[in-house]
């Protein structure tokens, strides 16, 4: 069987990491799905920081670093930078990519 090691989230991806992102209630809420996939599996789920800085998205370290008022990212997400996707894609036997 396969095995997920690591989640890296970029380009607009990073997105899904905001806590204040809201759907209709009629349509899928991505950002809820992916963090109870990533929960119930106990995935390491990687946002891309500098990509996520880019769209306003920010854990409380970075709001503090970056003197902002407020953070809306939290766990599961972790923001980190392409080493940790350079890691990943050395430990893994095979890479999946959705989009562009």
């Amino acid at each position: 069987g396969h095995s997920i090691h690591r989640l890296f989230f970029y380009r607009d991806a990073v997105h899904l990491a905001s806590s204040l992102s809201v759907q209709p209630q009629d349509e899928c809420d991505l950002a809820v799905e992916w963090r109870e996939f990533i929960r119930q599996h106990e995935l390491d789920a990687v946002v891309c920081i500098a990509a996520a800085l880019r769209r306003g998205v920010l854990d409380s370290a970075e709001a503090k670093r970056w003197e902002r008022t407020s953070s809306n990212a939290a766990e599961p997400w972790v923001l980190s930078g392409l080493g940790q996707w350079v890691d990943a894609m050395q430990r893994a036997d095979r890479a999946v990519t959705f989009g562009n």
